[in-house]
């Protein structure tokens, strides 16, 4: 399996994660739901970006690569999932009531 593609995914997915939490520390209320709607939407667009990728590859001939990327958009949605709660999760957890804002 050629790794580098889904360390490359990992890598961008890791990016835009980090970029959501901190663009939801600008929001004083409802962070973590601002964290789950661009984690949401930016997760679905990479999902849909590598099957879009993977159709490529299989029209041209190559099956070995098309279930890399298949491969690689299954992991980074349940990957990116995971990432999306947690991040929610964290928002409420510096933007809720608990701080008195």
């Amino acid at each position: 399996m050629n790794t580098k593609l889904l360390r490359n995914n990992l890598f961008i997915l890791l990016g835009y994660a980090v970029l959501a939490q901190l663009l939801s520390l600008t929001e004083k209320n409802g962070a973590g739901m601002m964290v789950a709607i661009i984690m949401m939407v930016a997760v679905a667009i990479h999902v849909g970006l590598l099957v879009l990728g993977s159709l490529v590859q299989l029209a041209s001939g190559k099956r070995k690569e098309a279930g890399q990327w298949i491969l690689s958009a299954l992991l980074i949605g349940v990957i990116g999932f995971g990432t999306c709660m947690g991040g929610m999760a964290l928002g409420e957890l510096y933007s809720g009531p608990a701080n008195f804002h």
